[in-house]
């Protein structure tokens, strides 16, 4: 109770913050465990990419613009009592904005990101077989994006607009685990909040990139999301994972970018009770 409080108060502070449109969004997969005792690790590591809705820039006059991402996610969940969890993750990512004319697509900014989150998740079984769970986590995400403004027949190049990230983030989600299989499901709830910025952008490219002027801003993002994992009968320690995650901005404060979407699939891990107790 004391940590959802301490969300919602910091919540507030950043809602003061001044928003912007020029930003881009790119969601990091869902961090979740499969817990069903304590003393379990699960873990995963993944190659995700995604897409934009829209990704308008304002220079281009092409009706088409696109997004590439493409990144590297490291996901990890340690159960320290048969109803709370540890986890962490890290993202790094790599991207590239663009329009579409005539058939052709040009480059206009590169993005790059790297971000890390840390949190609790509690979890409480909803059946007699212990297959089925709720998990409500918390926490919070701190990292660094970089966005670089390359040379192109509508732009110049040779800007940039670096910036820190702060995330605090609510994620309710159930989940049904057994032998071989485990799926779950939920929303991510998260406060974003820009500082540190750094540009050198003129204050006239500033307007006509509708890039903001301020110190800080922020804005508000809903997840949802959908989780898989298939375990090897002969290895039950190791899997394929899947994930597909559906970002909103309920601001509608990045660059127009109302909607974005992120894909995942690798390597699950787990260890401890989970795997003794199902062999």
């Amino acid at each position: 109770m004391r940590i959802i409080i301490l969300l919602a108060l910091l919540a507030a502070g950043f809602s003061s913050c001044t928003t912007a449109e020029f930003i881009q969004h790119t969601p990091t997969l869902a961090n979740t465990g499969q817990h069903t005792d304590k003393d379990q690790f699960t873990g995963k590591l993944l190659y995700s990419t995604g897409s934009s809705s829209s990704n308008s820039i304002i220079s281009s006059s092409g009706p088409s613009p696109y997004e590439k991402v493409r990144g590297i996610q490291t996901q990890g969940s340690y159960s320290v009592s048969n109803a709370l969890a540890v986890q962490a993750s890290y993202m790094h990512g790599n991207e590239e904005g663009g329009t579409e004319e005539s058939n052709q697509k040009s480059v206009v900014y590169k993005y790059n990101r790297n971000i890390t989150e840390v949190g609790l998740a509690w979890y409480k079984n909803l059946d007699q077989e212990k297959k089925f769970f709720i998990e409500i986590g918390t926490g919070t995400g701190f990292g660094k994006f970089k966005t670089t403004e390359v040379t192109s027949v509508i732009a110049p190049g040779g800007r940039f607009y670096d910036h820190s990230v702060l995330k605090l983030y609510l994620q309710p989600s159930v989940y049904y685990v057994t032998k071989n299989f485990c799926f779950s499901s939920g929303f991510k709830l998260a406060y974003i909040n820009f500082n540190n910025i750094e540009t050198n952008y003129s204050d006239l490219e500033k307007t006509n990139r509708s890039i903001t002027t301020e110190d800080k801003l922020n804005t508000t993002t809903l997840d949802y999301f959908v989780k898989g994992d298939a375990f090897l009968s002969e290895l039950p320690w190791i899997g394929v994972n899947f994930q597909f995650l559906r970002s909103s901005d309920l601001g509608k404060k990045f660059n127009l970018n109302q909607t974005d979407s992120n894909f995942g699939i690798g390597l699950s891990f787990r260890f401890g009770q989970l795997i003794d107790a199902k062999k």
